[in-house]
């Protein structure tokens, strides 16, 4: 529960502290009093968004701190999972500097305000005017069901499977969606891959093969060269080397003449025996060259696959089409795995939606029950309202594909009258009947959904007199189940609260501010007197004061 509020340089007020007591507490004040300030007020601790106009004094900063009783409300698991200190007595205070910059802390230490966010909906439920056209809405329908039924643990069981199918499905849907594409890769690869592995690049030497080539090409001008080259040098009585042999006998008959003409001797002699040597080889080289024209046609073949492969990949080398080669080899493994990773994630999602279909099923039995029991319990309390003949049906039908609430769509179907037709709430109750159709859901739902503190701006709304007297006794009903503040401009409701806090406006010539106080005994008789017959406080007026207190 709500233990106390403190407010600094907020709006119009300048400093007010205020202690909150369990059960019913009125709120009351003239128009223009400045009551949807203490809302905004609220509204910064749930985590709306801050504005720097909403300071008073643009020189100091303002702060908005409140102090929560929360023994029994099982939230020690957010403190845990937040990472914060759970205390029982926690404090959650906003501050807004000068300059706009917002801070959020929780027992003194700071978050995000998405965590203030998160804390602040299972603290306080603020119901406002605008929230009366929720009630037409998917979510708002969904939410009221389901705290009926109970299901918060369910639906969290549910939302895990239903984020795991969305990403089995997505996966398929992207997968399947690529693979006409993936299959024109698959042909391409292995097309390229069967063309380099027939080449048989593994047995081939291309700098020999293209040597073998040009000798069987030329072997006819290299056997007719060679053999024109021994004859020179060898042929009898006129080769080179008969000239060598002549000019190594000349010098020997000169040698002992000098050193260095020994010297020559000797080199001639190896240039004799190299030449020897040369003539031999030469000749038997020639005379190992043949012409085989079918050799090289398959040689000649066999470089012309392996130019046109160079060419066509841009390569220069048999070791780059061979890497090139196992780069494909290893692409169309795993290509080899694309049909079973296909039959892998078909699998993967027909399991989870199997799961989440069982667990949908489980929710749509849970809240077809809620929707019964919860469509009586709001009938007995329309009965309180004035509106003894209508009825709210909660209608609850299948939806044709899961969604983030289950595989149920949920209508709220109302009429006003006896023999009228059951259609959309929002498209036949008029302001009047939607406030206490509201009230009446909030009011059932107050027995079953935990809920700290819960604040009604003006649920009186369209409605005055015997109408008003019973939502006082329907507030009262509920306050035992939670704390509730209500803002009200009816002396009917306010005067069912245990306890009263009246705001109110002074001006001055410089400056107005707004103020907030809690009254008690004379003061609250004589402000519920001022609701029933304006300032001027008449006997009677102080008289029926009495009696709404008492009754």
């Amino acid at each position: 529960m709500l233990k106390s509020l403190f407010i600094s340089n907020y709006a119009l007020i300048d400093e007010v502290h205020l202690n909150f007591h369990k059960g019913m507490t009125a709120i009351t004040g003239e128009t223009g009093s400045g009551k949807s300030i203490l809302l905004g007020a609220f509204g910064l601790l749930l985590g709306e968004r801050a504005d720097s106009k909403s300071i008073r004094n643009e020189n100091q900063k303002c702060i908005v701190e409140a102090v929560f009783d929360l023994k029994g409300y099982g939230l020690k698991s957010f403190f845990k999972a937040e990472d914060l200190d759970y205390e029982e007595q926690t404090t959650v205070r906003r501050e807004i500097a000068p300059g706009g910059k917002s801070r959020a802390f929780i027992n003194d230490t700071p978050v995000q305000l998405a965590t203030l966010r998160s804390l602040g909906e299972t603290l306080v439920d603020i119901h406002s005017q605008h929230e009366n056209s929720l009630l037409g809405q998917r979510e708002f329908q969904f939410g009221i069901v389901d705290a009926f039924a109970k299901n918060s643990d369910m639906i969290r069981d549910y939302n895990v499977a239903f984020d795991q199918y969305k990403k089995w499905k997505t996966e398929l849907e992207h997968a399947l969606e690529n693979e006409a594409s993936l299959r024109r890769e698959i042909d391409f690869v292995q097309f390229q891959l069967g063309e380099l592995e027939k080449a048989n690049l593994d047995r081939i030497d291309q700098p020999s093969l293209e040597q073998e080539l040009d000798t069987l090409n030329h072997a006819e001008q290299i056997k007719s060269t060679l053999d024109g080259i021994h004859k020179i040098m060898d042929t009898d009585g006129q080769g080179i080397l008969q000239a060598l042999k002549q000019v190594k006998s000349s010098l020997s008959k000169i040698e002992s003449f000098n050193l260095s003409l020994a010297e020559f001797v000797k080199r001639t002699e190896s240039c004799q025996i190299e030449l020897q040597d040369l003539s031999r080889e030469m000749e038997a080289f020639g005379d190992g060259v043949s012409t085989d024209d079918k050799r090289a046609e398959i040689i000649g073949e066999q470089l012309s696959q392996l130019y046109h492969l160079q060419k066509k990949h841009g390569l220069n080398s048999v070791d780059e089409l061979i890497a090139l080669r196992e780069e494909f080899a290893n692409k169309s493994k795993g290509f080899g795995n694309f049909d079973d990773r296909i039959d892998e994630l078909k699998k993967s999602l027909e399991a989870s939606r199997s799961q989440l279909s069982t667990l949908a099923m489980n929710i749509t039995t849970s809240r077809q029950k809620a929707a019964i029991s919860a469509g009586q319990e709001v009938k007995k309390y329309f009965a309180e309202l004035s509106l003894e003949n209508a009825e709210l049906v909660i209608d609850i039908t299948p939806s044709k594909d899961f969604h983030m609430f289950g595989m149920d769509e949920i209508n709220f179907l109302f009429r006003a009258n006896k023999g009228g037709n059951l259609q959309p709430v929002k498209a036949v109750a008029s302001g009047g009947e939607i406030s206490r159709v509201m009230l009446a859901i909030k009011a059932s739902i107050s027995k079953h959904k935990q809920l700290p503190v819960l604040i009604l701006d003006e649920i009186d709304q369209g409605v005055s007199g015997e109408v008003g007297k019973r939502i006082g006794s329907i507030l009262k009903s509920m306050s035992s189940e939670m704390q509730l503040l209500t803002i009200t401009h009816l002396p009917q409701i306010a005067g069912k609260a245990e306890h009263h806090l009246k705001v109110f406006k002074t001006s001055d010539k410089k400056s107005t501010a707004t103020y907030v106080k809690e009254i008690t005994g004379e003061d609250r008789i004589n402000e519920l007197a001022e609701m029933l017959s304006g300032k001027d406080i008449s006997r009677a007026a102080i008289e029926n004061a009495k009696e709404l207190m008492g009754s």
